[in-house]
């Protein structure tokens, strides 16, 4: 049987769960709405409603994609992390339809998590002796494009789902080969995910800012352009700028390409005001856009 929950992006942060379980009932029985939300209570910009059935569940996918609520086009797509109890799910606005439901969910059981902002190259090896500072390391798997090339991300498999928890909480913003890497839970765990040999160390050159995070500004309040890291290969200018343009008037938005026209999965933001970039930089970092949680800091390079 498939999932009876589906995962919401996109979403505005105005957006409580009840607004959420009005909108989503259009496509069945909606048995609850949650909004994730931050350690400071404000909202991620995400959410999870579960139905009361899979074919349901099946239907909004089909039908609720790209509709609008609340002045933005949401995204809707398959619960990846059902059953697996996320601590990243810990904080949420919700509410049940009935007194049926559990609560939001303890501390995961999975032994796989999964890095971004690597450096491009960045071999397996290194990364399962960094990582090996939370536990036992069975794998450490670097994701690749079609084309052998490193994304700057990977999954890493540990012996013990203590570990892999040890390794979220103490490993996040760890430095590694000068870029500070985040850590999460695997969403994706079984789900044929593509993913490339260990060992591939990557061929050219990266996206150009590697060996500079160890050097990146901390927010003084006067900087107005941001960088922007681990952006979906789909993402577009547009839609980059329309993502940000909730913390304040956007002058510039950039999406880097490689010399063949392909994206390289990071960007940068530039405000007319320091304020609204600061603004960002608490608000976004961290937040998903089109299923991949952005890395929002201040542009090193900026002129």
């Amino acid at each position: 049987a498939g999932s009876r929950r589906v995962y919401v992006g996109n979403l505005s942060w105005e957006v409580v769960w009840q607004d959420l379980k009005d909108h989503m009932r259009q496509a069945g029985d909606v048995q609850f709405a949650e909004v994730m939300t931050g350690g400071d209570g404000r909202s991620k910009g995400c959410g999870i409603v579960e139905y009361a059935t899979a074919e349901q569940a099946q239907e909004a996918i089909s039908t609720l994609n790209d509709t609008d609520l609340n002045g933005r086009m949401i995204f809707v797509r398959e619960d990846r992390e059902v059953g697996g109890g996320s601590g990243g799910r810990n904080n949420f606005r919700g509410g049940y339809s009935n007194s049926n439901g559990g609560g939001g969910g303890g501390g995961s059981n999975a032994c796989s998590v999964y890095v971004g902002n690597l450096a491009f190259e960045t071999p397996w090896q290194d990364l399962k002796d960094h990582m090996r500072a939370a536990g036992n390391v069975d794998k450490a798997d670097i994701l690749t494009g079609e084309d052998g090339r490193s994304k700057g991300c990977a999954i890493v498999i540990y012996q013990k789902p203590q570990e892999a928890a040890r390794a979220i909480r103490e490993l996040q913003n760890s430095v590694l080969q000068g870029r500070p890497i985040f850590v999460r839970e695997d969403r994706e765990q079984g789900g044929g995910r593509g993913r490339g040999r260990g060992g591939r160390g990557g061929g050219g050159r990266s996206a150009g800012y590697d060996g500079d995070y160890d050097r990146m500004p901390v927010d003084d309040g006067t900087a107005t352009q941001l960088f922007v890291g681990n952006l979906s290969y789909d993402t577009t200018w547009e839609e980059l700028k329309d993502h940000f343009k909730q913390c304040g008037e956007v002058d510039r938005v950039e999406v880097m390409e490689g010399p063949d026209g392909r994206k390289k999965g990071y960007g940068t933001v530039s405000f007319f005001k320091a304020k609204d970039a600061s603004s960002a930089i608490r608000r976004m970092n961290g937040v998903e856009l089109a299923g991949r949680p952005l890395e929002v800091k201040v542009d090193a390079k900026a002129k």
